[in-house]
């Protein structure tokens, strides 16, 4: 039992450290930024980096429309983010029902024109479970631009990515 833990913990964390740098092509329809705990003063820093990744994205990208998902509720903190940092109102979209990253992507494709180019936007230890999630959603060929996160927290988020990764796969069967 112990081997085939040690086994299943390095084959999933090489495929979470797979996608830890992936970065999407130009000129997508729309970018999704998945969401993350807001708090009274602003964004977490979890999520800044994904705001700030998608900022990034979005001043390279003229024709891009953001669309910042996480059910925090009307005035959303995120979007006045974005604003603050020079992004058009008018190339973001707030989807504010959404609690899981099952339910961002559900929620935000309601947004999208059929057929549009999609890339996803979350921090590198989520990315790969991101898009296994997308995936799965009927968003077949989004593209995963991977924000970064912060090194200290990264060993902690790479265990709670495994074990997340472990009951998606349950969940995924049952």
């Amino acid at each position: 039992i112990l081997l085939i833990c040690v086994v299943s913990f390095m084959i999933i964390e090489g495929c979470i450290i797979s996608q830890m740098h992936a970065k999407a092509d130009e000129n997508l329809d729309y970018i999704i930024v998945l969401g993350a705990q807001v708090r009274a003063d602003g964004p977490s820093k979890v999520l800044k980096y994904r705001l700030n990744t998608a900022i990034d994205y979005l001043e390279k990208n003229p024709e891009t429309i953001c669309i910042v998902s996480g059910g925090q509720g009307y005035n959303e903190p995120c979007t006045d983010y974005m604003e603050a940092a020079g992004i058009e109102k008018d190339r973001l979209i707030l989807e504010d029902k959404s609690k899981t990253t099952e339910q961002n992507i559900k929620y935000s494709k309601k947004y999208m024109k059929d057929g549009a180019s999609v890339g996803i936007i979350t921090n590198d230890f989520h990315m790969f479970r991101a898009m296994q999630i997308t995936k799965g959603e009927g968003l077949k060929l989004a593209k995963a631009i991977a924000a970064g996160s912060n090194p200290l927290y990264l060993p902690n988020n790479m265990l709670r990515e495994y074990l997340a990764e472990w009951k998606y796969l349950i969940r995924s069967i049952l």
